[in-house]
């Protein structure tokens, strides 16, 4: 057989390991020679979802009165509030208005608690990564900062706010 050389990962290809999907690694061990992350995701997801993960990892993003705001997560209720919380402050009210707590994204799964902080860190890291690329190719003219942070009580949340 030929062996075959892989390309060298770069630093996205990190973002997590195979072992934290507990799941994957019961297909993968019961089909060693031939079972893969697409053959994973097509007994998991159909085309639907597929296409809304589209949107997850490339938001869209609003452009009102100057301010850059998530689509999906816009509010003119909570926007009013934020402005005057923090005095119309923009970096401030982007900041509180595009912030989310990575574990709400998922709030209806069942995470085994052994690996929920890891698979919740490299989801975040994930996100940022495809945020960056996407807000960078989509809204070029916008100087954005995606914000990836742990709390002291150990939540991800992740945030997008103009430099």
């Amino acid at each position: 057989m030929k062996k075959i050389n892989f390309i060298e990962k770069g630093d996205f290809m990190s973002l997590f390991k195979d072992e934290i999907v507990g799941e994957f690694l019961e297909w993968k061990n019961a089909n060693p020679d031939n079972f893969t992350w697409w053959n994973f995701v097509n007994i998991k997801a159909d085309i639907d979802t597929a296409l809304a993960f589209a949107k997850f990892y490339s938001p869209e993003l609003l452009e009102i009165e100057g301010y850059c705001l998530l689509k999906d997560k816009f509010s003119p209720n909570v926007f009013e509030g934020w402005k005057r919380s923090c005095q119309n402050n923009k970096e401030c009210v982007e900041k509180m208005m595009n912030i989310y707590q990575i574990r709400d994204f998922f709030h209806i799964n069942t995470i085994d608690s052994e690996n929920e902080n890891e698979k919740f860190k490299a989801l975040g890291r994930i996100l940022k990564f495809f945020w960056e690329i996407s807000f960078e190719k989509n809204y070029p003219e916008k100087k954005l900062k995606v914000h990836l942070f742990e709390e002291d009580d150990g939540e991800f949340f992740i945030t997008v706010y103009s430099l």
